[in-house]
C-alpha cells in the first residue's frame, strides 16, 4: 500500500514539474519577442542578436558574429502615406538607383503576404569592392502606414544569415 501511495505522489510531482517547466518555456518565448509600443509593432529578433534602440532607427538588431561590417536588421520609423505599397516600392527603387546608392543593382522585387499583411520585398546590392553590401528590405502596410525592415550585410556574408533574418521578418506583426 505504501509503495502505491508513493508512486501516486511521485507521479503527481512529475506532473507538476512538467507543467511548471512547460510554463517556463512559454515565458522564455515571450521574453524573446521585442515589442515597441511607441511605433506599434512586435518581432522576434534572430536568436543571440544584440538589440540596440540607440540608433537613428527605432531599433536595430546586430549580429554578434561581426567581422569587417556590422550585419544588422533595422526597423525603420513607419511613414503615413496615401500611396500604394507598390508605388512606394517603385519610388524607393528609383531613389536608390539615381541618388542614394552608388552602383545600385536590383536583384529581385516581389509582393508577398506575411501574417495577413501585404508586403513588398526588395533585394539589392550597392557600394564598391571590397565592401559591396547586399540588402533585403521588406515593406509592410497597414492602415496607410508603411513599416520598413532592412537586413544589411556584406555580399559575401548575406546568405549566411538570411534564413534567421527571414524567420525574424516572418514574425513581424503590427499591433
Amino acid at each position: 500500500m505504501q509503495k502505491k501511495t508513493n508512486l501516486v505522489i511521485y507521479g503527481f510531482i512529475l506532473f507538476l514539474a512538467a507543467m511548471a517547466l512547460s510554463g517556463c518555456t512559454q515565458v522564455s518565448e515571450n521574453n524573446l519577442r521585442y515589442i515597441n509600443q511607441k511605433y506599434g509593432f512586435e518581432i522576434i529578433p534572430p536568436a543571440g542578436w544584440i538589440t540596440n534602440e540607440n540608433t537613428q532607427d527605432p531599433v536595430k538588431f546586430f549580429c554578434p558574429d561581426q567581422n569587417d561590417y556590422q550585419i544588422n536588421l533595422a526597423i525603420k520609423e513607419p511613414i503615413t502615406t496615401n500611396e500604394t505599397l507598390l508605388n512606394v516600392s517603385e519610388q524607393l527603387i528609383e531613389h536608390y538607383s539615381q541618388t542614394y546608392f552608388k552602383n545600385f543593382l536590383l536583384i529581385s522585387s516581389n509582393q508577398r503576404t506575411i501574417n495577413g499583411l501585404n508586403t513588398y520585398e526588395l533585394v539589392y546590392s550597392e557600394g564598391q569592392e571590397p565592401n559591396m553590401l547586399q540588402h533585403k528590405q521588406v515593406l509592410f502596410e497597414k492602415n496607410k502606414k508603411i513599416y520598413s525592415l532592412a537586413y544589411t550585410s556584406l555580399v559575401d556574408t548575406y546568405d549566411t544569415y538570411i534564413s534567421v533574418v527571414d524567420q525574424s521578418i516572418n514574425s513581424f506583426t503590427i499591433i
